[in-house]
């Protein structure tokens, strides 16, 4: 039974990895108007050594959230859409993260990592957007840009 849950898990990650590229932009009502479709990307690992790669483009009031844990896991995550929001939380050690959001307005990047030796970079080149990285645990570094 549990080799079966492992291969359903393993299945969903897949697939949620395959739908990881570019959505694109629709003009919704003929306009030109940029009110691209709204788009939920999520990705949930449980284990060691895994790795995450997510990128969502031109996809406005969308949301990227991935969850980790365990330990020597990585994540890279990009997005380039307005009003949106990247949220990714590590539990463990020795987990990896990097996060770059540009072009945006109005987005959020919100990481949260616990356990120790784990490590955070983000960049974000948006207009009244924020960034919060929150580490608890030991030997854990961040750093955080904001353009």
């Amino acid at each position: 039974m549990k080799l079966f849950q492992v291969a359903t898990l393993a299945a969903i990650v897949v697939s949620a990895s395959a739908f990881a590229g570019v959505v694109p932009q629709f003009h919704g009502n003929g306009h030109g108007n940029n009110s691209g479709p709204n788009s939920e990307l999520s990705i949930y690992q449980t284990g060691s050594s895994n790795s995450a790669l997510a990128l969502q483009s031109d996809a406005r009031d969308s949301e990227t959230t991935i969850r980790q844990h365990g330990s020597s896991n990585g994540a890279d995550v990009g997005q380039g859409s307005d009003k949106s929001e990247i949220s990714l939380s590590q539990n463990g050690f020795h987990n990896s993260a990097t996060i770059d959001q540009w072009n945006s307005r109005n987005s959020e990047i919100t990481v949260s990592q616990y356990g120790g030796g784990n490590g955070a970079l983000v960049n974000q080149t948006a207009s009244d957007s924020s960034v919060l990285v929150r580490q608890a645990g030991f030997g854990n570094n961040a750093t955080a840009n904001q353009y």
